[in-house]
């Protein structure tokens, strides 16, 4: 596909840009002549950004201040967003509490929002991309992985309708799904959510253990995919001509991007199959809780 000429150093805002995904965007469009502003939360980041060729920004998704001060700070032009900070939140619907689902979606949808809100007339100046990170998860949504698969249905869709309102104002909008990626966002996941605990009470919890305990075991069977092509998809996003509105990366996630065609039921089935959670993973007698009860 042919790419845009770089007669000039092309800049690029990237979130997430101390880890994961983000992290290595940020080195590929470095090593391609990009100027980077790597966003950052933590101060002394900052130090370690600079040392590798990045020009640091401070910015924290869920403080709209920072977000337009971090806009004002790289000016009234920008060639490219990639938005690829996220938190990853898992678990049954029934056991993650409501803290949960609030930070979930404060990062991964509103904090993203506002990050486009406030960079817009900059890339709008320059005719510039936009790249949102989301997850094939948002189209086949695995069990116990609902808290990450709904926020990132959430970006999917804010993508989607972005892209059309941007259609006529010369910005370009790509939504790349990856699949299971080698990123510490797993481990991360599962120390949130060992900090924050399970809603309900413990014989609800108990009722989940041994489903829980399949698919941890089934993801743990399971090599993780590098981010090497989600990486490339992004870079192609801002680099081709005609980018692509949407791209699924990974062999596991284009695998289960296609079972989206199946009827519910077969897919639910093929699903749960493959993550190994059965009718007798469940205890006999489901518990009964006040509603009372069930709240942290």
């Amino acid at each position: 596909m042919a790419e845009l000429p770089l007669s000039t150093p092309r800049t690029v805002l990237v979130t997430g840009a101390t880890g994961g995904v983000g992290s290595a965007v940020a080195r590929a469009l470095r090593t391609a002549g990009w100027t980077v502003y790597a966003a950052h939360r933590r101060p002394e980041d900052a130090e370690a950004l600079r040392d590798a060729g990045f020009t640091p920004v401070r910015l924290e998704l869920t403080d709209e201040d920072s977000v337009f001060t971090a806009a004002e700070q790289v000016g009234a032009r920008l060639d490219g967003l990639v938005n690829s900070a996220a938190i990853m939140g898992q678990g049954p619907v029934e056991l993650t509490p409501v803290e949960a689902w609030r930070r979930q979606f404060e990062i991964n949808v509103i904090g993203q929002a506002t990050v486009i809100r406030a960079f817009l007339p900059a890339l709008r100046a320059s005719g510039g991309r936009i790249v949102n990170v989301g997850a094939v998860s948002a189209r086949v949504p695995p069990p116990f992985f609902g808290p990450i698969a709904a926020s990132k249905a959430a970006l999917a869709a804010l993508t989607h309708s972005l892209r059309a309102e941007l259609r006529h104002q010369g910005v370009k909008v790509t939504l790349v799904e990856p699949g299971a990626m080698d990123t510490p966002i797993f481990a991360t996941a599962d120390k949130a959510s060992a900090d924050l605990g399970w809603a309900a009470s413990a014989r609800t919890q108990q009722h989940y253990a041994r489903a829980l305990d399949a698919v941890r075991a089934t993801a743990a069977r399971r090599p993780l995919g590098p981010v090497t092509p989600a990486v490339d998809a992004v870079v192609r996003a801002l680099t081709t001509r005609h980018p692509a509105t949407l791209t699924t990366t990974g062999r596991d996630g284009r695998a289960l991007a296609l079972l989206r065609f199946l009827p519910d039921g077969l897919r639910d089935r093929l699903v749960l199959k493959a993550f190994g959670v059965t009718a007798e993973a469940f205890d006999d007698t489901a518990p009964t809780e006040s509603p009372a009860a069930r709240r942290r």
